[in-house]
């Protein structure tokens, strides 16, 4: 199964859709639905990896997950079958009592050569709020260079079960904007730190 598909193009990216497979779930229907956000970064697809690995930087960049807790408080990556927990700011209020936590798991880190000699990367996190029965979430970071030497970085989650409806009708177009701010800001922290 073909995970990455091709990036759609202007606003569609930013839109709420039907349910793009996903490496555990694979392909989904009922209440499913996907996020996506897709951003080129000025950065190569290492340095992009490394961003959104290291947790230690995301009060730095990150307005919409400002906080992660890792199992071990030494540890400041993320690495596979990791459990840890994002403290989400969904309404970006920037305040403490409006983050919520919700748990994750590292299930994937693939690394790939790819023939113009850069490498590509994908990290997949399952969410692990709620039970499976309830509400199914994964996230896929697809980090890839062109032949141009122009790095892509496209993540999409997508939600399956019987709360899924809840959340798309709830916080479906704030996660659409979220998804794009954290695009944004993960590129220009990236950028600005490879380019300093």
């Amino acid at each position: 199964m073909a995970l990455h598909n091709k990036p759609a193009q202007g606003a569609e990216a930013d839109l709420l859709r039907s349910p793009l497979p996903t490496p555990h779930w694979g392909s989904q229907g009922g209440s499913a639905f996907t996020v996506r956000a897709v951003a080129t970064i000025n950065a190569t697809p290492t340095a992009v990896l490394d961003s959104l690995l290291d947790t230690s930087h995301y009060p730095a960049w990150n307005n919409f997950v400002p906080k992660v807790d890792l199992p071990n408080p030494s540890d400041k990556r993320l690495g596979a079958d990791v459990l840890f927990t994002e403290h989400v700011d969904m309404f970006g209020q920037g305040k403490p009592s409006g983050l919520v936590k919700m748990k994750l798991l590292m299930t994937t880190l693939k690394e790939k050569d790819e023939h113009n000699g850069s490498k590509s990367y994908e990290v997949v996190w399952l969410g692990k709020a709620y039970p499976d029965w309830a509400l199914r979430s994964e996230r896929v970071h697809a980090i890839s260079c062109d032949k141009e030497g122009v790095t892509t970085y496209d993540v999409w989650e997508t939600f399956s079960g019987p709360l899924a409806l809840f959340v798309r009708l709830f916080v479906g177009n704030t996660l659409v904007k979220r998804f794009k701010q954290w695009n944004e800001e993960l590129r220009d922290y990236t950028e600005a730190r490879t380019h300093a």
